[in-house]
Order: structure tokens, then sequence, then C-alpha cells
């Protein structure tokens, strides 16, 4: 097994330096920066990206990172208290709507002159994940982990669909086929759900991620105007909610079948062969496996798959998202109010944790997960890790990036009150759709017409 470990981080290495990304070791030659690293790598990735910042400091004796990992509870809230604060943490980890928020009120600088710099290669970046990291024409961060691979993948309990006379190598490709073995394998009353089949919860994100399954599209390219109210979307939210109510009794039985329970420590009702099909993104592998490393290693009772399309619509198609929800497009952002050594710290640390390979590359592989960094994933000791990466990768093919602006917040909150109406049985998902299009378009459309303002 070490022998295997070490043959692994060797390949890894010996691929991402035929692409360059192996800087020097330096001495240092003058005082000591500490860089407060403010981020959510909790739990058992708390130990990684301590490891990361090891490997960092070896080579930047002049930079002590101070490892600041955050709770998530009221997470916006100190995010945004903190970087409006007269002394910020030297580097943050924000999503993409808070980057571009920050970025617009001046409260963090652009890293297009340190990439310059640096010569860092931006082409070893998937383009659909650093393409997300810019506003308004300037890059604000390097991606770190990957804004793919959140929404167009599920696993799936093999032992379930065979007990019900389904082929276990044979999941849902449709809508229709993920309908008809839910309901044969669903064991649920008003009274709540025992087994799960197949949810779809009723939040905006997962919306948007079936609507891209529908052949829908949440909003124009250039996030001006609001697309998600259209036949196709109208489609796709009259599913959820009928399979929500028609299969699992209804919303609050799915609230409560989840209620206390969280699969990155091992208590879900999936470790207990409860759940059929779960929606995951790619940091659930690691988790499973260091939960569960026997069933982890149990092919034959888990597989995964590609999210199910709308069988119905002749142009629909799997698909994933990125960058719409607050997952998506990670970036590590460097505030504007402290002095350029700090700066030029913050940015050799951003840099490291975003193409070293034993910066993001290795932080990533030791969860399973893949890269925004092409070359890491051809790493083909995540076969070794995954036995489904190759649908990993299929999935990765697959994702659509969402078009979003600052107040994308605003927006998702209206989007799901909305649809909690339409789940409710408040207001048709027409009505739902139509009218939340109304509120927030409008919300939108006041944005665009202050930032051209301030931008003439």
């Amino acid at each position: 097994m070490k022998h295997s470990l070490l043959l692994r981080i060797a390949i890894a290495l010996g691929i991402l330096l035929s692409f360059g990304l192996m800087p020097a070791a330096a001495d240092c030659e003058g005082e000591v920066i500490e860089l407060e690293f403010m981020n959510w790598w909790g739990a058992a990735r708390e130990a990684y990206m301590d490891e990361l910042i090891g490997h960092f400091q070896e080579e930047n004796p002049c930079v002590r990172v101070i490892n600041q990992v955050q709770p998530w509870d009221n997470r916006a809230e100190l995010l945004a208290t903190a970087a409006a604060s007269s002394n910020p943490p030297g580097i943050i980890m924000s999503t993409r709507p808070e980057t571009y928020q920050f970025a617009i009120n001046g409260l963090i600088i652009p890293i297009d002159a340190y990439v310059d710099a640096h010569g860092t290669d931006l082409s070893v970046f998937y383009d659909g994940e650093i393409g997300l990291q810019y506003w308004n024409g300037e890059l604000y961060g390097l991606p770190m982990p990957t804004a793919g691979g959140l929404t167009g993948l599920m696993i799936y309990n093999k032992n379930l669909l065979r007990d019900h006379g389904f082929d276990p190598e044979d999941p849902p490709d449709t809508w229709q086929e993920l309908e008809e073995m839910a309901a044969a394998i669903t064991v649920a009353d008003p009274m709540g759900v025992d087994v799960l089949g197949a949810a779809a919860f009723g939040t905006d994100a997962e919306f948007v991620a079936w609507l891209y399954t529908n052949n829908g599209k949440y909003a124009t390219d250039d996030g001006r105007t609001l697309l998600f109210n259209s036949p196709e979307g109208v489609e796709t939210l009259e599913w959820m909610v009928n399979l929500t109510n028609n299969i699992n009794g209804g919303t609050e039985n799915i609230i409560d079948f989840f209620q206390d329970t969280s699969f990155s420590q091992g208590d879900h009702p999936w470790y207990e062969d409860k759940q059929a099909f779960l929606h995951i993104n790619t940091s659930f592998f690691g988790h499973f496996n260091v939960a569960d490393p026997d069933g982890y290693a149990d092919t034959d009772s888990w597989g995964t798959m590609l999210r199910p399309y709308n069988g119905d619509n002749p142009d629909a198609h799997s698909a994933g998202t990125t960058g719409y929800n607050y997952s998506g497009a990670w970036a590590y952002t460097i505030p504007a109010v402290h002095p350029p050594e700090m700066q030029e710290a913050a940015f050799k640390f951003a840099e490291f944790i975003g193409v070293h390979p034993l910066g993001g590359c290795a932080f990533l592989f030791r969860q399973s997960r893949p890269s925004p960094v092409k070359a890491c994933n051809e790493n083909p000791a995540y076969y070794e890790v995954n036995p489904y990466w190759s649908v990993v990768l299929e999935g990765l093919a697959l994702d659509t990036p969402v078009q979003i602006t600052p107040v994308q917040g605003q927006l998702s909150e209206i989007l799901s009150n909305y649809i909690e109406e339409a789940y409710f049985g408040v207001k048709s998902p027409a009505d739902a759709l139509n009218d939340a299009h109304a509120e927030m378009q409008a919300l939108l459309d006041e944005f665009w017409a202050e930032f051209d303002a301030d931008n003439m």
C-alpha cells in the first residue's frame, strides 16, 4: 500500500513536471510574512490543507500561512464582514458571486499583473474553470476545486435495483426510467419515508440542474436576461413536484428523511441501503471512502451514473451545471488593503493551491476529486482510487457554465421561495416560475443599469 501511494505521487509529479508547474525552492532573506488564510476546508480536509501549507512553506520559508478554517453556519455573513473590515485575512476563499461583489466594491485586487510577473500558465486549466474567475475583463482568482462535477453525477445502490428486478449494471438514462425505478423501490406513506428511490429537492440549484437536462437555460450568455420560465423550465418543475408528491409523499417527507444526517460523517441513509439514487458532487467519493471503506471497495453494491435527462424531449441530454450555486467556482482572492509584500505572498500561495502538484493537485487527489488543472486528471492513479473515474470525466465533459451576476444570492433566494410555493401547492409550477421571473428580472435590470452607469 505504501509503495502504491508513492507510485501514484510519482506519476502525478511526473505529469505536472512536464507542464512546467514545479517552482524552485527558495531561501528566506527577509522578514517572515504571516498570511491568515480564511477558508472552509474543514473535517478530514483540514489535515490535507495543513499538509499542503507545509509543502508551500518548505518552498516559501519567508511566508507563514495560518490556516483559519471557518464554520459553515453563517458562512456568507462571516466572509462579507471579514472582507469589508479594515484588517481582513491575507487571502480569502470566496464563491464566484462573492468574488464578483468584492471586485465591484474594490475589496479585492485583480491578479493579472501577478500572473504576468510570475509567468503563470493559465492554459493548464480547463477553459470552463479559469473562465469563471473573470469579472469585467479582469482575473480575480485561480480555481480550486473544480466548478464542474457538482451536479451532473449520481451514485446508485445496485443491491436495491437488483432486489426490485432491475439490471444493476443498467442505471436509468432518462427521467422516465428514473421515475419507474424510484416508484418500485420507494417505501413511503404520509407519515414518512423508509426507503427512498430518488429525490428532487425543491431548491433553486436543484431546479437549475434538472433544467439543463431538459435542454433549458437559466440566463443568456451575457447574464442580462433570465430564461428559466421557458416551456422547458415549466415542464422541469412540474416533473420535480410530481416526483416528490406522487412517489415520496410530499416535500416534508424528504426533509424529515434527511433530517440530522451527514454524508461526510457517515450518518446518512445511503450507508444503510435506504436510498437508491443520490445526487453527488465529486467530493462524495472521498467522503464515502473514509466513512465506509469496505462499502466503497464493493463495486458490486454501488455504481456511478450521469444525471438522467427528459426522454420525452428529443433535444435533451445528460448535463451538469458549473458556476451557478455557492459551491461552484471557488477562488482564493487577495484583499486590496494589504501592503504589496503581503499581496505578493498571497498570490504565491494562491498559485500553489491552484497549479502546484503538491498543492491543489495532491489536495484534490487525496479526496478522489478532479482538479481544474487538466494534467492532474491525467494521473492514471485516479482509476485506482475511483473505480468510476471514467464516468466522472464524462460528466466533466458534459458540464455547462451558467452565467450569473453579483446579485446571484438575491436571485437564488427569490427563485427558491417561489419553487417552495410550487412544492406546497400554493402556486402552479408555471405561475411560480413566471412570478419568480418577473421579480428577479426587475432586480437584475436594476443591477445592470447601475453597473453600466458606473462604468460609462
